[in-house]
């Protein structure tokens, strides 16, 4: 009747006094172990980049271009605003790596376990031998040695409910291969044809059912050049083909007929304030490296950052 009771207060009096045992392992191993001490100080040398990450999430409510765009057309596209600093976060990677060698070699060159500057020890050697590789290993920096981005693109309805989802992830080699594309150019133009029409996919992708909706609205549902109601269709002022951007600005509503006839053209009077890609883009922002565009405003005619309002770089014409 008594035993149970008796059993479950000696297993919990076992308990405690291994507790104890093992906090006056540990207070011994962190005040007197040689090989800790000397890790603190490398640690203390070693100064390890933190990288930055750049993971990439969009939605589309419009199965279409959800269906065209692959996270590889996503992830260069963005490469054009942020490769600057996704390069700075490459180097800073191979940084670590190089460093962190350098800090393991120094680790098992001056970490010697099993040295303590007092020769009062406690008696089990095992245990304290265990505790201090516990401790050791505890202290160890981790700096982040990998760089990738992940893309992931999802379907939704307009209102946001989500149907489907595709995710790709770019390692290092991958994403420098990319960046090396989109510098080779000539006169403003990209010299692979698939990395431009990367670039086309998402930039039309980025015209959203609930922006079409919107762009119908504004113009009165009706063909800004005929006036009809029926075959609508949202066309680029100044085409994407040349540049163009998916803005408000630069949007318009044209019947079916109008926008075949319109094709990639440039109507009389439309402005190159969208072009980023081809035009007459001989300057980057200082900033975040991105492109310098001409933009309008109540002050007048002005370059602007291509990345606002993510950077609002402006410099006078």
């Amino acid at each position: 009747m008594y035993l149970l009771p008796l059993i479950i207060i000696f297993v919990i009096l076992c308990y405690f006094i291994s507790y104890l045992v093992e906090r006056k392992y540990e207070r011994f191993v962190r005040e007197h172990s040689l090989s800790i001490r000397t890790l603190k100080e490398l640690n203390q040398k070693y100064v390890f980049h933190v990288i930055s990450t750049f993971d990439l999430k969009h939605a589309y409510d419009n199965e279409n271009f959800y269906s065209e765009i692959s996270p590889k057309d996503y992830l260069i596209y963005q490469l054009v605003y942020i490769q600057n600093k996704v390069k700075q976060s490459i180097d800073h990677t191979y940084d670590n790596r190089k460093l962190y060698r350098l800090y393991q070699e120094d680790i098992r060159n001056f970490c010697i376990f099993n040295q303590y500057d007092t020769n009062h020890c406690p008696k089990n050697f095992k245990k304290l031998s265990e505790i201090e590789k516990n401790i050791f290993d505890s202290f160890i920096l981790e700096p982040t040695l990998d760089f990738h981005i992940q893309v992931s693109l999802s379907l939704t309805n307009i209102h946001g409910v989500r149907y489907d989802e595709k995710n790709s992830i770019f390692d290092i080699q991958e994403i420098e291969k990319m960046i090396e594309w989109l510098n080779q150019k000539s006169n403003g133009f990209y010299l692979r044809d698939d990395i431009w029409q990367a670039i086309c996919r998402v930039e039309r992708g980025k015209v959203s059912n609930k922006m079409r909706f919107a762009i119908y609205k504004r113009d009165n549902y009706r063909c800004r050049k005929c006036g009809r109601q029926d075959n609508l269709e949202i066309d680029h002022i100044f085409p994407i083909s040349k540049g163009g951007k998916s803005q408000f600005d630069n949007l318009q509503t044209l019947c079916h007929t109008c926008n075949v006839v319109k094709s990639n053209t440039i109507e009389r009077g439309a402005v190159n304030s969208h072009s980023q890609y081809h035009l007459g883009i001989s300057e980057i922002c200082p900033l975040c490296g991105a492109s310098l565009v001409v933009r309008h405003g109540k002050y007048g005619t002005f370059y602007g950052c291509s990345n606002y309002p993510n950077c609002k770089f402006t410099k006078n014409c």
